[in-house]
């Protein structure tokens, strides 16, 4: 065999060799995305089929295709305060994995407003407050939200109470809207983005929760960074 010959069969049989070898490493990364989606501690939720750039999920929290999950982050938390997620981070910095601190609102408590409305503008408000407050009533004039202008007879953790606190008001010949009230907080985690979060392995995972033995980790749609 000519020299020419023996070297394009060398070419031949390196280049396939380099497809074996990249088949087996892609076979290997999916896996090991897969053991991971396996230990997430909270299940993925449903997306719309509509979102545009996400990947659709089917139950289970499972994606339909591996390569739909190239639009989630992983989040690690979740923390009470933006101090301690900014330690995760570090901590993360530390293992040259690139991530940020994110914020998201939660539903804490429901409370119930009494509120009696009030038409004629702020003028009316404020004389139909001193009359009450000259009664006796506890009130005070509601200025900010969308209730403003309205006079407020009292908040109530429990529904029961602020009933029975609206029939003892109604009795007295005032009409009380009983109104419910939503507080939130913030909570806090660390996102590890689409193109670093292969870098978040178990044994990662283990090593953080050394350090942070409450740490979660979840699979979510990317987010916008809220430092």
């Amino acid at each position: 065999m000519s020299a020419r010959g023996n070297m394009m069969r060398s070419v031949f049989l390196f280049l396939l060799l380099l497809n074996v070898l990249y088949a087996l490493w892609q076979l290997q990364d999916d896996r090991a995305v897969q053991s991971l989606y396996e230990a997430a501690d909270e299940p993925l939720e449903q997306l719309p089929a509509s979102a545009v750039g996400q990947p659709q999920l089917v139950a289970g929290g499972r994606a339909s295709e591996p390569e739909a999950r190239a639009g989630l982050c992983v989040n690690l938390g979740v923390f009470p305060s933006p101090e301690k997620a900014e330690q995760v981070r570090q901590r993360l910095l530390a293992l040259s994995v690139k991530s940020e601190v994110i914020s998201r609102d939660v539903a804490d408590t429901l409370d119930y407003w009494l509120v009696l409305p009030v038409r004629g503008g702020r003028s009316e408000a404020v004389s139909r407050l001193n009359l009450l407050q000259g009664q006796g009533v506890d009130s005070f004039l509601i200025t900010q939200g969308p209730l403003a202008g309205n006079i407020s007879l009292g908040v109530f953790s429990r529904e029961d109470y602020a009933l029975a606190r609206q029939a003892q008001l109604q009795a007295l010949g005032y009409q009380v809207d009983v109104e419910m009230l939503e507080k939130t907080s913030s909570e806090y985690l660390v996102q590890v983005d689409a193109q670093a979060r292969r870098l978040v392995d178990q044994s990662m995972l283990a090593r953080l929760r050394e350090s942070f033995p409450d740490l979660q980790h979840q699979f979510d749609p990317c987010q916008a960074v809220a430092n």
